[in-house]
């Protein structure tokens, strides 16, 4: 089951970045901002604490509600996109997602608390199936819906992007901001850095299953005491709702020892805030439970 098990950390790594790693809210750490006029809004001075600038850009997305999403990943000479939509409403969160992935197209659906993989030729032959598509899910009982699933759903759940800014308020701090034009709009930019340590323990903690004690000490061993950041850098438009959003880590790369010396960057952009968004389950019958596919596949 390699494709399937690719597929999936293929997409939990996209669904991390487009999420910024995701974040929990900050309970009477800030009083809620108002949300943005439904007339033209006028672009405020930045703001210097990412406390309030969370709890702005979160109301802010709360009523637009949704977006269309495009992200590039590069790494060295390896390059990604995606492509999606998505409705960022806690437990009703839906997205659509199309990913090139070395040289092959992937299609995501999340919906219902559930993720579906779209599956083409090759890949039913083999899982040997006639389905076209294949569940995830984070109460599946395969070994890849236990290991990645409670993962993906959260990851997803919470890919709301004002969580870049409550992530920034827990695990980093704005170091820089000013005003700069993007695509003929003028933007509030900032620049951040993300502790990788922090940010690491916050996904463990949310997500609520600790790594590998084997994996824990690598991490340990990589990343303890030699505060490895990732500079962020993001653009707000005049409604506090975020339109691009970079991050490098490239640091973070190479203190992990991945090989090669190019620099690793994700690229997020976001259009058509509040645009409608139609994101439906496949039809059952379409739909291949992972258990049973692994079972006929011989678990491969």
């Amino acid at each position: 089951m390699k494709r399937v098990t690719t597929l999936a950390a293929v997409t939990t790594a996209a669904v991390l970045a487009l999420s910024a790693c995701g974040g929990e809210k900050q309970s009477g750490a800030a009083a809620p901002a108002p949300a943005p006029s439904e007339q033209k809004s006028q672009l405020a001075s930045p703001l210097g604490d990412p406390l309030q600038l969370a709890a702005l850009t979160r109301e802010s997305t709360k009523k637009a509600k949704s977006s269309k999403v495009t992200m590039e990943s590069v790494a060295g000479t390896e390059k990604q996109t995606a492509t999606g939509q998505g409705v960022y409403d806690g437990e009703n969160t839906k997205f659509s997602m199309s990913m090139d992935s070395d040289g092959k197209k992937l299609e995501i659906l999340f919906v219902d608390s559930a993720l579906y993989f779209k599956l083409d030729a090759s890949d039913k032959a083999e899982m040997k199936t006639d389905k076209s598509y294949v569940k995830i899910a984070a109460d599946g009982q395969d070994p890849i819906s236990q290991m990645l699933g409670k993962m993906m759903s959260k990851a997803i759940k919470d890919s709301d992007p004002s969580r870049t800014l409550e992530q920034v308020s827990q695990a980093g701090k704005i170091t820089k901001s000013d005003q700069v034009e993007l695509n003929g709009e003028l933007t509030n930019h900032y620049l951040v850095e993300i502790e990788v340590e922090k940010a690491i323990a916050l996904i463990a903690g949310e997500v609520g299953v600790p790594f590998p004690a084997d994996v824990q000490k690598q991490l340990d061993a990589k990343l303890k005491g030699k505060n490895v950041t990732i500079p962020t850098e993001l653009w707000l438009n005049a409604d506090q709702l975020p339109v691009q959003v970079v991050s490098d880590q490239t640091a973070f790369m190479k203190a992990m020892g991945v090989p090669g010396d190019g620099v690793a960057k994700t690229t997020v952009k976001y259009t058509d805030w509040g645009s409608p968004v139609e994101v439906t389950a496949p039809p059952a019958d379409q739909v291949g439970d992972l258990a049973e596919i692994m079972k006929k596949a011989g678990g491969r």
